[in-house]
């Protein structure tokens, strides 16, 4: 109990900061334009849909990181420090299992008692306060790690305590663990790999009754899942870019040194790296860039074939041996070997850190003297000052950008974003020049074209604006976008609203209520209220859980006088929206 407090208050201390932080990146659509967080009668339609309602779609199906968003939102409305302390509270839950966790393991490893809870304490706590856990912490969209590993390290936890259980409670521990495993699964896709970590632990416990119920739990598991997941409304999210096999090959090298490197000594740290190599002629800049990179490509063999060795040798100590090899199997599904959205992650080190920091403090406990635990406490005095000078890059959109453009990370996604920033607080010239950078780097890019067209149109460049908007073709949400703003641009040239180009806009791509708003808006100013509603009446057809269609509805019965039906809309939009009167209010 006092290890499993002082783990609490670590992570509360050292993650304290991140309480007056802001909204970043992906929180604006996960939780101030998801319509699915904002009421409790929504929590079923909340299955029945994947993550980014309204933005470009995923393969992200999270039900329970939604479903913690609505806790989050009938408690606290908007107020992010209520959204942070939620995650923190997360990543200590997390930290508390993965020392239940741990120490259940060691006791079926027969290891002394002292010994036992000292591995598990520093471990658990090494893990809870390394700066690379970070971004899935201090980013409310990053919720998803801490929730799926606190359920996922119970479940371990519990599935242990079934091997050597009895009767009934081996039942019970057996059905808990099963809900365990589901609701890590339902938090986060990683969570599925908890399921073949369970069938490793049954396999080293070496009880063939262990086993089959492992295999049963697994099976129950994935079906309950599936049936989820399968029937879920889904759009197809962008393909993710194909590479050679060699390539990739290389790339999972790179990969492996580039973690090793944050867990050794995190100090530059952004979100997502990448580790290909990117020449841009024969200059010395470039070839300096991809001389380093064949040099990690070497760091990372070494790494490999030392990491062969280090677990082929540590194969008669059971404490050292299988937390690595629960590290590895979790690791490989973001090791680069299957196509991802980006090469490198920090956050991706989540899961797999704990059971390599759990295999590494065993084997430290074993060879370790005076000195290593001082070169060990001083590396602990340092992740927590790291982690703590971390949390304030998060402090707010410009922060989270600008640093992590600084520390390398100016990709063109993050440059997108921060011309996009520019762009919204009317500074259209950095926005332009943010934007061209990205261009630069992806030239064919049709969101870098889109915004960039949209400073044009700010600065009434309508020439090179249209010129911008008719090269975007691709994917059709984009080309949506673009369509919504070449009406805006002749109706900044001519004064008259093309209300078929927002129709048209309006019908291509997934249904993107920003588009129809505008759309219907347009249609109320140009005198057509009777076609707006049934616009709006087509809307709710196809999206009934949102609160604005709804109040918006209520508005125009309002305009063409029909009070009744415009009372039973607004109750319908209040019913949508536990804070729908705050919302107006304000």
């Amino acid at each position: 109990m006092i290890a499993a407090v002082l783990l609490a208050l670590a992570v509360l201390v050292i993650y304290a900061p991140a309480l007056r932080n802001g909204f970043v990146w992906d929180d604006q659509a996960l939780i101030l334009r998801d319509p699915l967080i904002r009421s409790w009668r929504l929590i079923w339609e909340g299955f029945q849909h994947f993550l980014f309602t309204d933005v470009t779609a995923s393969n992200f199906y999270r039900p329970l990181q939604r479903l913690s968003y609505t806790i989050d939102y009938a408690i606290f409305f908007e107020s992010p420090v209520g959204y942070h302390l939620s995650s923190i509270l997360c990543h200590a839950s997390a930290a508390i299992a993965l020392f239940l966790f741990a120490g259940e393991f060691l006791r079926g490893c027969e290891v002394a008692e002292n010994r036992r809870v000292t591995i598990a304490f520093v471990s658990a706590l090494v893990w809870a306060i390394h700066p690379v856990q970070s971004a899935a912490v201090v980013y409310v969209s990053g919720r998803a790690d801490p929730l799926s590993a606190c359920f996922g390290f119970l479940a371990l936890y519990l599935i242990l305590r079934m091997f050597r259980g009895q009767g009934r409670a081996k039942w019970i521990l057996g059905f808990v663990a099963a809900a365990c495993f589901l609701g890590s699964a339902l938090s986060k896709e990683m969570g599925l790999v908890f399921l073949p970590l369970a069938l490793l632990l049954a396999l080293v416990a070496g009880d063939r009754k262990s086993l089959l119920g492992a295999i049963g739990i697994g099976l129950c598991v994935v079906i309950a899942y599936l049936s989820l997941r399968l029937p879920a409304e889904k759009l197809a999210p962008p393909p993710v870019p194909s590479m050679p096999p060699f390539v990739r090959a290389v790339v999972v090298t790179r990969a492996i040194a580039e973690y090793a490197g944050l867990l050794v000594f995190p100090w530059h740290l952004r979100m997502e790296r990448d580790v290909e190599t990117h020449p841009f002629g024969f200059v010395r800049a470039s070839l300096t860039a991809a001389s380093w990179r064949e040099l990690q490509t070497l760091l990372g063999l070494v790494l490999i074939v030392s990491g062969v060795i280090a677990v082929w040798r540590s194969r008669r100590h059971r404490e050292i041996f299988v937390p690595l090899l629960l590290g590895l199997i979790s690791y490989l599904p973001i090791s680069g070997i299957v196509p991802l959205n980006a090469t490198v992650a920090e956050h991706w080190l989540y899961l797999p850190s704990a059971f390599l920091f759990i295999g590494a403090v065993a084997a430290l406990s074993l060879s370790g003297g005076r000195s290593l635990y001082v070169c060990l406490t001083i590396w602990l005095i340092f992740l927590s000052g790291r982690t703590l000078v971390r949390t304030f890059d998060w402090k707010d959109e410009r922060t989270f950008l600008s640093r992590t453009i600084a520390d390398g990370g100016d990709s063109a996604r993050m440059l997108i974003n921060l011309g996009d920033l520019e762009l919204s607080e009317g500074h259209l010239e950095s926005a332009r020049v943010d934007l061209e950078r990205a261009l630069q780097k992806e030239p064919d890019n049709p969101l870098a074209r889109l915004n960039l067209a949209a400073v044009k149109l700010k600065a009434r460049d309508f020439p090179s604006a249209r010129l911008l908007l008719q090269k975007v073709t691709q994917p059709a949400e984009l080309r949506a976008k673009a369509e919504e703003t070449l009406a805006v641009l002749e109706s900044r040239e001519s004064g008259m609203i093309n209300l078929m180009r927002l129709r048209l806009a309006a019908r291509l791509g997934p249904p993107n209520w920003e588009i129809e708003q505008r759309y219907i808006k347009a249609l109320v100013d140009s005198g057509f209220i009777a076609k707006g509603v049934t616009e709006l009446r087509v809307c709710l057809s196809l999206a009934p859980y949102r609160g604005e269609t709804w109040l918006m509805m209520s508005e125009l019965l309002s305009k063409i006088n029909r009070p009744n039906e415009a009372a039973i809309a607004l109750a319908q939009a209040e019913a949508r929206d536990v804070h729908l009167q705050a919302r107006l209010a304000r």
